[in-house]
């Protein structure tokens, strides 16, 4: 069970932390494309872990030092629910190719074409990327669900922009106010809708499943979510409508008898307070504060006394305007009795530069874990990019001949996958096996079995 559990929190931060190159692609603006040619890699640092046996540490750095991740990658509207990406580039082994391949996303499309597949494309249909990493949750007991929530953050951003747009829309704005009831009422309605109507993608349901489910939160969260007028009436039962009262650099929100928010800006900082609760004894209670070179998060969620989830987030040395480096840390921690154990905080160190204030520039962002153990870098992510602006042009459509979606898996499809593409993956990752370590492979095979991967590939 140790290194299971151990592999499990690796593969997730492994994944996490290789999302930290995306903060450096959002540059464009409008449908201008970001180009970077770009070297990513990841080393293991074996003095940063404890002596626990938990894995075969320096083969791991040996291996892994053989290894990067080259290419050239045109971004688009980032982030946002139309976005494009296209990466045409390879995995590199020992300072060679060895596994090319050409990447192409496409608002909720995703391509994916290589040698190994024959020159073949795989179609990804992300509308049903979470109902399918919630499987390796439901059956092999991995945190495939909250991987999921970091490799595709459109997703984040659709549901944040469906909440923030319409609220921002009646509740925004400068100076003392009033809003109806009636109009709140309207607002409930429409953000109910996110989850209610949403019958041919039910983006919210698996949205907050994965975020949820390991909480045993998501149907309450759901429930809520879409009935939000009885959180209206629980916190407003005279209708008294919401005022809104402007003091200075500071905004304070009262709905009904209830402060339910308050917001300051000034010279440069921002911070607020939200609070909510409702007629079953639950509270959510958010603040932020952000002063430009750090910003911190805290989220509780408390039942009467008890607090059920506290989650928070820090962050120091940030890049404020015109800086061409920075440097510090990142924690994030989550406790709360609604949790089976209580996870170790997570703790990165970043170190961030670029050679010029605007495109085109060369940057490097480097970022460790530190190992709670140790509070040692026990993994670094360096991640290096010769970035230029591109017009909308240079974004061009392409034709690709496989549109079954990998996301509808099922064992049919896999038998088909297997006698199409094994024996070319097997022949292209072969020089790789080749100088796989025996304590890589040791390890590897025994995160396979234990997590049921092999039997689900059908070669147990």
């Amino acid at each position: 069970m140790m290194k299971r559990s151990f592999w499990k929190r690796l593969l997730a931060l492994c994944l996490c932390v290789c999302l930290a190159p995306a903060c450096a692609l959002a540059q464009e603006d409008g449908d201008g494309v970001t180009r970077s040619a770009f070297t990513l890699s990841l080393a293991v640092h074996p003095d940063g872990f404890p002596n626990d046996g938990a894995a075969h540490y320096r083969d791991w750095e040996a291996f892994l030092n053989k290894l990067s991740l080259r290419g050239t990658v045109d971004v688009q509207r980032f982030l946002t629910p139309v976005s494009r990406v296209y990466l045409e580039g390879g995995l590199y082994l020992n300072g060679e190719e060895s596994v090319p391949f050409v990447y192409d996303g496409y608002h909720s499309y995703r391509y994916i074409r290589s040698e190994a597949l024959r020159g073949d494309s795989i179609h990804f249909q992300m509308h049903n990327f979470f109902e399918f990493m919630l499987k390796g949750y439901y059956f092999m007991g991995l945190p495939t669900q909250l991987i999921a929530l970091f490799l595709y953050p459109e997703a984040t951003y659709y549901l944040a922009d469906s909440y923030y747009t319409p609220i921002a829309g009646l509740l925004g704005g400068e100076g003392s106010r009033t809003v109806s009831h009636a109009e709140l009422y309207e607002l409930c309605e429409q953000l109910d809708l996110i989850v209610n109507e949403d019958f041919d993608y039910e983006r919210a349901y698996f949205y907050f499943t994965s975020l949820l489910v390991d909480l045993g939160a998501s149907d309450m969260a759901l429930s809520k979510l879409g009935d939000l007028e009885s959180w209206l009436f629980a916190l407003d039962p005279d209708e008294q409508g919401m005022t809104v009262t402007q003091s200075g650099d500071t905004q304070t929100y009262v709905l009904g008898e209830t402060q339910v928010f308050e917001k300051t800006v000034s010279d440069g900082q921002t911070s607020f307070e939200l609070y909510l609760p409702d007629e079953e004894g639950y509270a959510l209670a958010v603040s932020y504060q952000n002063s430009g070179d750090a910003l911190s998060l805290a989220l509780r969620i408390t039942l009467e006394e008890e607090e059920r989830l506290a989650v928070s987030l820090q962050a120091d040395g940030l890049p404020t305007d015109g800086d061409l480096s920075a440097e510090g840390t990142v924690e994030f921690a989550i406790s709360g009795t609604s949790l089976p154990e209580q996870p170790q905080p997570v703790r990165l160190a970043y170190r961030y530069a670029r050679d010029e204030q605007a495109l085109p520039y060369g940057m490097s962002l480097e970022v460790d874990w530190l190992h709670p153990a140790t509070q040692s870098p026990a993994l670094t992510l360096c991640y290096r990019a010769d970035m230029s602006a591109q017009p909308a042009s240079a974004m061009v459509e392409r034709v690709y001949d496989n549109q079954n979606d990998f996301f509808h898996l099922n064992e049919s499809f896999m038998s088909e996958y297997k006698e199409l593409y094994l024996p070319s993956l097997a022949a292209t990752f072969l020089p790789l096996v080749l100088e796989l370590p025996a304590g890589v492979i040791s390890d590897t095979v025994a995160f396979l079995y234990e997590t049921g991967i092999l039997a689900f590939l059908g070669i147990e």
